[in-house]
């Protein structure tokens, strides 16, 4: 985690946490207008509005006030009820967000922003961008919205749900640089795949390998394993898919498909590693046969001499 986030606790959707809980339903909205009621209706329905976003929250809390008592005429300290708004920006919130206002706050978006927006949060994880439909304000939409604004509340409420989405990015992009550099093949992987190669080839030769045999073997390993180390690094990294806007289309947006990223050969390394074994083993096996086919063919011909020889110094029969 960088230090953008260090502290903070991820919003669900981020780092396997699951998603808010938010009323399903099988409606589908036939255009811009329904569709914003629809979500507004769909927050506005189960959900206790008065209770923050985020975890732990209450729609009530007990404070001390202090005021004058008329009566007494000196100040008194007295326990009241009061709304969690009030209570949390006592306590520091410069933003509390409610069920309600992802839907309301969806809605004021303009379309060609929402689809950055969308772009943005499916780079990050908080959507799916197949289950939200161009500028359309939907369910999965809203859902996203929801993610940073409890994001914003279980971090104190210092920023808004937009400054939320700006944090998460630059965390993202410095977990994704740290584990995506590419993938290669380091020295202790090396050292397993020579002692594997090794142990293969004493096994086919039947006898301990020689000095000479090890360092061949090593030195193979280790050029083949450096070239598939920089056939790495040079392959294409995929791209994510997104959202284009387009207010020609019915739902003011096209999807555009991501490209996977290119694969190395491993199929053709195994192939070149176990052709190492081979090229050692092979030729010397080659070898032998040949040899034992010349000394059986040799072991052959001394018998047909010794038989003709014993022949002809046997007696001849009249």
């Amino acid at each position: 985690m960088s230090e953008d986030t260090k502290g903070y606790t991820l919003p669900r959707g981020v780092g396997g946490v699951t998603g808010p809980i938010i009323p399903g339903t099988d409606v589908t909205p036939d255009s811009a207008d329904t569709a914003t009621q629809w979500v507004v209706d769909l927050l506005s329905g189960d959900l206790d509005n008065k209770r923050p976003l985020g975890e732990g929250f209450q729609s009530k809390y007990q404070m001390e006030v202090t005021g004058m008592d008329k009566a007494k005429g000196f100040p008194v300290t007295r326990t009241v009820d009061v709304d969690a708004e009030e209570y949390l920006s006592d306590k520091g919130y410069k933003f509390v967000y409610f069920p309600f206002m992802p839907g309301e706050v969806a809605r004021d978006i303009a379309p060609s922003l929402r689809i950055i927006l969308k772009n943005q949060m499916s780079s990050i994880g908080l959507i799916d961008l197949t289950k939200t439909q161009g500028s359309m304000v939907d369910e999965e939409f809203v859902k996203g919205i929801t993610r940073l604004m409890e994001f914003s509340m279980n971090n104190g409420g210092q920023f808004d749900w937009v400054q939320s989405l700006g944090i998460l990015r630059t965390d993202f992009s410095v977990r994704k640089a740290a584990t995506t550099k590419a993938p290669k093949i380091e020295n202790e992987q090396l050292d397993d795949l020579v002692d594997d190669l090794l142990a293969k080839s004493k096994s086919r030769k039947g006898a301990p390998l020689s000095q000479e045999e090890k360092e061949y073997i090593t030195q193979k390993i280790g050029a083949r394993i450096g070239l598939f180390n920089n056939e790495i690094a040079g392959l294409a990294g995929g791209t994510p898919g997104r959202i284009a806007f387009d207010p020609s289309t019915p739902m003011g947006g096209t999807m555009i498909p991501g490209t996977p990223a290119e694969q190395p050969d491993v199929e053709q390394l195994e192939e070149d590693l176990a052709g190492i074994e081979e090229e050692v083993f092979a030729p010397r096996e080659e070898d032998a046969r040949q040899q034992q086919e010349f000394e059986a063919d040799r072991s052959r011909g001394a018998k047909t001499v010794s038989d003709l020889a014993s022949l002809m110094r046997g007696p001849v029969k009249r």
